[in-house]
């Protein structure tokens, strides 16, 4: 009696493991489905009155009638003392310090932000843009930098 139980264990075993190894399709990790990358802004300008900057940049056109629409904008800024030697293999480390929605354009149709400086720094800011429907942003802008 014993043998038969242990070759119907045996059986159900390689069984079991037959349907738990095999599957179908290709494996590999999850990929989400296609998206259309967000443009980049490639106007960014700034100017800087007494302690102040001004960012000013257009809305990229997006061309695929599948693209995501941009929702908003996320600027960036980093700031080194002046005092410091320029490091120019160094990474910038860039701060998100503002988000604007798109749809607050002006008369012009351009995007602006405005924010305070500190005396002694050189500032670099960028801009992205992004959407609600993709989990990560867009494209980083061109970079100003100046010294203030």
């Amino acid at each position: 009696m014993k043998p038969k139980i242990v070759s119907v264990i045996s059986i159900a075993a390689v069984l079991g493991a037959s349907l738990f190894l095999s599957g179908c399709g290709k494996k590999g990790p999850p990929v989400t489905p296609r998206q259309v990358a967000l443009p980049a802004v490639n106007d960014l300008v700034s100017v800087h009155e007494d302690d102040r900057v001004t960012l000013t940049w257009s809305v990229p056109e997006i061309s695929e009638e599948k693209a995501t629409s941009i929702t908003g904008f996320v600027v960036h800024m980093a700031k080194n003392p002046v005092g410091e030697g320029e490091c120019k293999n160094c990474p910038v480390k860039y701060d998100a310090v503002a988000e604007i929605p798109a749809r607050s354009t002006g008369k012009s149709g351009k995007m602006t932000y405005a924010g305070q400086l500190e005396k002694g720094f050189k500032y670099f800011f960028k801009v992205t843009a992004f959407s609600e429907k993709t989990a990560s942003g867009g494209k980083d802008s061109n970079i100003v930098e100046f010294i203030y």
